[in-house]
This record gives structure tokens, C-alpha cells and sequence, in this order.
């Protein structure tokens, strides 16, 4: 006897629409027009005999019938995708998208991807570097990465840790400027990054020169280019320590001055539910936190 089920294209098109209540948005993710959309969950509504979304102008509600019918296929097509990745296994590409602070992403996070790549060489990986805090609701990420974590709506958080903040820069600069107690950086151009504000108020609050602006300043809206310019000799940058580890390990830059505190907020990473039966959300949730944690041992302690 056939089974009574709808088309494939229309529930998945209907699955869409319904998690963003929106018809233009579902478009968007699936390429296609508003139209298709519109025209595939009518069809399905013809063939269930109900309606799944009221209509009020431009906008679209879920109908009580609606929420039931998009959480038994959310929840049917959960397991379908899980069932597919278990036995077509690396035959099957898998896409992981990751959305990060762009410092994390490009200091420290691309530069070991390659070793979450060997592992699962049929994951594409796309990183969207992100300052903003993403709503996962709204974005097609499966995976987040957070300096620190309010709305966890719908979300797995796991801490990660925190990071140590102490000066940093060029071995010439430090040199030149002949860096060795806190007071001497009043002779100093000292680089800010706006993300991270506070971050030379409560290191000089803490090293005694609270007040002193340290000479000069220049503020970068990226944390790399803060870094970049104290790379290049041309001030001195608050040190995120995890993030830089890789650089004073390459003596690009030095720490002068031995006071460090800890971060005021400590690194998360999220996974949302919808994203949660991945294995490979999983896989790399478990590797960033092992990596993490190895980078935080090499790293020491600071004070706070």
C-alpha cells in the first residue's frame, strides 16, 4: 500500500518558511523565488487539507496545525539526516558553518583548522567572521563561537575559558622605547582596539598608572590591525595571549612588562538545538575544546 506522505521538495520548502516564518527568507537559503515558496506550501496545504501558515499582508504566522506539522518534520528529517551521515559516512560532503569574533577567527582559530581538516577531510568548513553577536534563529550557522554569552535561547553554550591580557610588542620597540616598568609606557603610542575598550583602562588600573593614557593613542575597529601596527614597530597593543601565542612564540612580538590580568569575559562555544544531532557539529565542538585547552596550558596563568 503507498504510503500517504506529501512531496520531498514541498516539505522541505514548508520546513523552511515555517523556522523563519517568512517566505522571503526561506527564498533566500533555498535560491529560489518567494513564489516557489508560496506555491509548494500551498501545495502541501492542498494535500493535508489544512492551513499551515495564516496570511496578514506581507506576513505569515504558523497556524496551530502549522507548529505541530513543522516540529514532526523537523523532528522526521533530524533523524533522516542522521541515519544518511551514519551510513554513507565520508561518501556524503557535509557542510560546517562557523561564525566567530574576526580576531579568534584569523589568529587563532584558521590557523589550526587544517587539523580538524585532516580528520574530516568531507566537511567543507565556511567561517563567517562576525563581530555582532549572531542570531541563530535568523542565520544558517550550525556553530558559534562567543566572547562571552547572554541569550542561549535555544542554544547549547560550553564554556571554554578565559584569556590573559598583557602588553605587547616588536622586540625593537620595546627596545627602542627601553620597556621595563609600567610608568615607562607614558613615552609610548599605545594601539587600542574598540571591540575590546576597556582593555588598557584595567591593565593600567591594575599596574598602578591608572589615569595615565600612556602617551599618544591610535584605535583600530579590528584587533588585528591593532596588532598588525605593533607587529610593525609602531606602538604597543593590549596582548590577547591565546590569541598571540603563535606570533611570541616567533619572538614577531614580546610581552616587556611582566603584570598580566584575566580577560573580563571568558570564550564560548555555542551550538543551536537545530544543529545539535550533527556528528560533525560534535566532532568539532570536541576538538576546539581539547585545542583550546591545550593552548590555554602553554599559555600560564595571570593575575586578575
Amino acid at each position: 500500500m503507498p504510503r500517504l506522505i506529501p512531496s520531498l521538495k514541498a516539505v522541505r520548502y514548508f520546513e523552511l518558511a515555517a523556522e523563519h516564518e517568512s517566505f522571503v527568507r526561506a527564498a533566500d537559503d533555498l535560491k529560489v523565488s518567494k513564489g516557489a515558496i508560496s506555491q509548494q506550501v500551498k501545495k502541501l496545504e492542498q494535500f493535508l487539507g489544512v492551513s499551515l501558515f495564516r496570511r496578514t499582508g506581507r506576513r505569515v504566522t504558523l497556524t496551530d496545525a502549522g507548529r505541530r506539522y513543522h516540529s514532526a518534520i523537523r523532528n522526521a528529517l533530524n533523524i533522516l539526516e542522521k541515519e544518511t551521515e551514519r551510513i554513507a559516512g565520508s561518501r556524503v560532503r557535509g557542510q560546517l558553518k562557523i561564525t566567530v569574533l574576526p580576531a579568534f577567527a584569523s589568529m587563532w582559530l584558521v590557523p589550526r583548522l587544517s587539523d580538524f581538516q585532516k580528520a574530516m577531510p568531507h566537511i567543507d568548513i565556511v567561517v563567517s567572521a562576525d563581530a555582532e553577536m549572531v542570531d541563530f534563529s535568523r542565520s544558517d550557522a550550525q556553530l558559534g563561537i562567543r566572547y562571552g554569552t547572554t541569550d542561549t535561547d535555544g542554544l547549547t553554550a560550553t564554556r571554554l575559558g578565559h584569556d590573559t591580557l598583557s602588553p605587547v610588542c616588536s622586540p625593537e620597540y620595546a627596545e627602542a622605547m627601553a620597556i621595563r616598568r609600567p610608568a615607562d609606557l607614558s613615552r609610548c603610542l599605545l594601539l587600542h582596539d574598540t571591540f575590546w575598550s576597556d582593555d588598557w583602562t584595567r591593565w593600567l588600573s591594575m599596574a598602578g598608572v591608572a589615569g595615565s593614557s600612556g602617551g599618544d593613542g591610535q584605535f583600530f575597529t579590528h584587533y588585528s590591525m591593532a596588532i598588525d601596527t605593533a607587529r610593525a614597530g609602531g606602538g604597543i597593543a593590549m596582548g590577547h595571549q591565546l590569541l598571540l601565542r603563535d606570533l611570541i612564540a616567533r619572538n614577531e612580538l614580546v610581552c616587556p612588562l611582566n603584570q598580566a590580568i584575566t580577560a573580563r569575559q571568558e570564550y564560548y562555544v555555542v551550538v543551536p538545538d537545530k544543529a545539535a544531532h550533527l556528528s560533525y557539529v560534535r566532532r568539532f565542538q570536541d576538538w576546539l575544546t581539547v585545542s583550546f585547552s591545550d593552548t590555554r596550558v602553554r599559555g600560564g596563568q595571570a593575575s586578575s
